[in-house]
């Protein structure tokens, strides 16, 4: 199988993942070219609790629409390490001014996120508010598999679940391929349109990695903010 371009390449995978639903055990979403931060990911797939998402997205949608601030989201990562913390000590990790954090604790607060208390404040549970259960990211190449996987190391930040994409190859290249993923805990998955997607490698860890990136997709996702250019600069 010939691909022109990489552009090419991804879009033949994006078409062929309608049997996605057979692997993952939640809904989902397919997005590209999502900005981290620390690069571009070609794909990333967001599967999120339907009803847990139904449950925010009941609330005051004008203020789920607007787009997370990146002071917010580095808010929500420290408060779902902790239980009552004072606010004090949220601004001083956030290296906040008053009046940054008083703007921080009423974005929080609109989108129902957090419980206040005099001057404390606490996430609410996660099991209520997030709706993200799994985020795959793939990076796809036609041919520079090193670059791939510098790449998808990347995205270990804020996911465990990130891989390299590519055409399937043959002989001596699958093993030095296939040994670098391992050693750098990336996963291996190769597509063509005939036989379909294959996953040879999988990541060393999988599942939800604790960061901003995380709350930024989450809050993305329940305001319906698909299209939106993102997350962090």
């Amino acid at each position: 199988m010939f691909w022109n371009s990489e552009a090419e390449f991804v879009q033949a995978f994006l078409s062929s993942l309608g049997s996605f639903s057979r692997l993952s055990h939640f809904d989902y979403e397919i997005w590209t070219e999502v900005r981290t931060g620390f690069g571009r990911p070609d794909i990333i797939i967001v599967e999120y609790s339907s009803n847990v998402l139904k449950e925010r997205r009941g609330l005051d949608h004008e203020s789920l629409s607007t787009p997370l601030s990146t002071k917010a989201a580095f808010a929500l990562s420290y408060l779902s390490t902790c239980r009552w913390v004072r606010k004090e000590g949220l601004g001083k990790f956030l290296n906040a001014t008053p009046s940054q954090l008083l703007s921080v604790e009423h974005e929080l607060q609109n989108r129902g996120l957090v419980e206040m208390k005099d001057h404390l404040i606490k996430l609410k549970p996660k099991s209520e508010i997030l709706a993200v259960k799994r985020i795959r990211v793939f990076e796809a190449k036609l041919t520079q598999w090193m670059n791939a996987i510098e790449q998808a190391e990347r995205h270990l930040w804020f996911t465990n679940d990130s891989y390299i994409l590519m055409p399937e190859v043959e002989g001596k290249k699958i093993a030095s391929i296939t040994h670098e993923c391992d050693k750098r805990g990336i996963g291996l998955s190769f597509f063509n349109e005939v036989s379909g997607f294959n996953t040879l490698v999988k990541p060393a860890q999988s599942g939800l990695q604790n960061s901003p990136m995380i709350w930024q997709i989450n809050e993305k996702l329940v305001g319906g903010a698909r299209v939106r250019e993102p997350i962090f600069n």
